[in-house]
């Protein structure tokens, strides 16, 4: 499996994590509470901020790794 596929996977792992999450949420505090999108951004990110973290470091850190490849090999 190359990279792209494992970060695929990790993001689709990711987002699944937080439909659950996003029920979770919706189980207990209900969705017609004050500033509702705030808050629900804000439990996310609590929950899933290594994870966010990762997937960024990875969409900047992918790209360049094969364009040096590429340099390299010409």
């Amino acid at each position: 499996m190359n990279l792209w596929n494992q970060h695929d996977l990790f993001v689709m792992d990711t987002r699944e994590k937080m439909v659950l999450l996003k029920e979770e949420f919706d189980k207990k505090n209900g969705i017609e509470i004050k500033d509702y999108h705030k808050k629900l951004n804000n439990f996310l990110d609590r929950k899933l901020k290594k994870q966010s973290e990762l997937i960024f470091k990875q969409q900047l850190i992918l790209p360049l790794f094969f364009l040096y490849l590429q340099k390299r090999k010409v």
